[in-house]
């Protein structure tokens, strides 16, 4: 397959807990951008409307029952919980739509692993971790590698002494680093909040080591 194009697959996941091994799956995000971190948005048949956003896709999952929840996420999380109860889909469907939404893209069924989209975003690992749990055939279709914004944050921070890239209560900020076409409108326990909130925090980070450089 000649030229096809390093893409990005930003992936976000609210979950029950934070020990992963037991953790259910709440709500997952995709974005997929280009090397640009433009958005690449599809509309594929066979995944409900409601689902899709102008630059990707979120979706909420059936939720678990109360016991299996953290007094944490009972707490803090109730407007998700409210979408899961009313609108929460099978992990299986979601794991189906998740995959038909990446075979809009040819890169994803490339023999080369390593020519597949990358998974992305911050802590990629417990979403990687929960993915391989419960959505694999959409997992199947991404490179092995990830790219991780949280190890340039630490790296920012820690390293160059740089000021963090703050977020949360932050819209106009990460509208101004986001190239997409969505609004700005969840804060944090919001999947393609984050996933937003991350494209624009690794676009911060870009800037600034090319500033550094001048």
């Amino acid at each position: 397959m000649s030229g096809l194009r390093q893409l990005y697959c930003w992936f976000d996941t609210e979950y029950t807990r934070l020990e992963l091994e037991t953790a259910q799956l709440l709500e997952v995000a995709l974005i997929v951008t280009d090397a640009e971190l433009r958005p690449i948005p599809q509309r594929p048949e066979g995944i409900p409307q409601e689902l899709l956003r102008r630059d990707g896709l979120t979706a909420c999952l059936t939720l678990p029952p109360q016991e299996e929840i953290s007094e944490h996420v009972l707490e803090n999380y109730q407007p998700l919980l409210g979408r899961c109860k009313s609108q929460g889909l099978p992990a299986s469907e979601i794991d189906r739509y998740l995959s038909l939404y990446l075979d809009e893209f040819p890169e994803t069924s490339n023999k080369d692993v390593r020519s597949r989209p990358v998974m992305a975003g911050n802590s990629i690992y417990a979403d990687y971790f929960l993915a391989r749990k419960f959505l694999p055939d959409f997992l199947s279709h991404l490179n092995y590698r990830h790219l991780d914004v949280t190890s340039l944050k630490i790296e920012w921070t820690f390293h160059h002494r740089g000021p963090r890239f703050e977020k949360t209560g932050h819209p106009d900020k990460i509208k101004k680093f986001y190239r997409g076409q969505d609004e700005i409108v969840g804060d944090k326990h919001d999947a393609y909040f984050d996933v937003q909130a991350s494209m624009a925090e690794l676009a911060y980070y870009r800037s600034q080591f090319e500033r550094r450089k001048e």
